[in-house]
């Protein structure tokens, strides 16, 4: 995690990226209010393997009062005591953004907007730009939050926390049949 601000510029920080981010990809994160902040993921999709071109850029929010942010700093070995390996505690801010690289990476996020490419800054301002709209357009920002994103109809808020159970709940009620699916292979969560 570096403090510099990369392709990005100011308000951005580097939270994964590699030097040759066009190459290998790179993450950037940027605070938006609370405990909210958006990560740009941009990807080359030649790294993908599976003879894909071109890049892949999307536009995450990230909350670090998710409920499950314990299990993805588990699985980033994020430390929950805030210490290094020192024992000297992690500076608040850094820390903070160690969170949000876990929710990340661990998939706890709302997706709120994606577009594949072949210019990679063109790419990087579009996404900067949706940014942008969603920190100020409130309209906006909710009804991003609140649009199906896949097949069961589950919304970029219920992602984030996991929550698959009231899409296929609504789906159940309306008769959808890959509702009925998912609830017949046990995709349906008790509690």
């Amino acid at each position: 995690m570096r403090n510099e601000h990369g392709p990005l510029g100011k308000g951005w920080t580097d939270i994964g990226s590699d030097v040759n981010w066009s190459e290998y990809g790179g993450r950037w994160a940027r605070h938006i209010a609370g405990t909210r902040y958006h990560v740009i993921r941009f990807e080359n999709c030649e790294e993908w393997g599976d003879g894909a071109t071109g890049y892949h850029c999307d536009l995450q929010e990230v909350d670090t009062s998710n409920p499950r942010l314990k299990d993805a700093m588990r699985s980033s070995d994020v430390p929950f005591d805030a210490l290094n390996e020192y024992g000297e505690p992690i500076e608040a801010a850094l820390y903070r953004l160690m969170q949000v690289e876990a929710l990340s990476s661990y998939g706890a996020y709302a997706p709120l907007w994606q577009e594949a490419g072949t210019n990679s800054h063109r790419l990087l301002r579009a996404a900067k730009r949706e940014s942008r709209l969603l920190a100020t357009n409130d309209t906006e920002y909710q009804a991003r939050m609140d649009r199906p994103i896949n097949a069961i109809g589950s919304t970029a808020r219920e992602l984030a926390t996991g929550d698959v159970n009231s899409a296929i709940l609504r789906g159940l009620e309306a008769g959808d049949p890959k509702a009925d699916l998912m609830a017949r292979m046990g995709m349906l969560r008790k509690g």
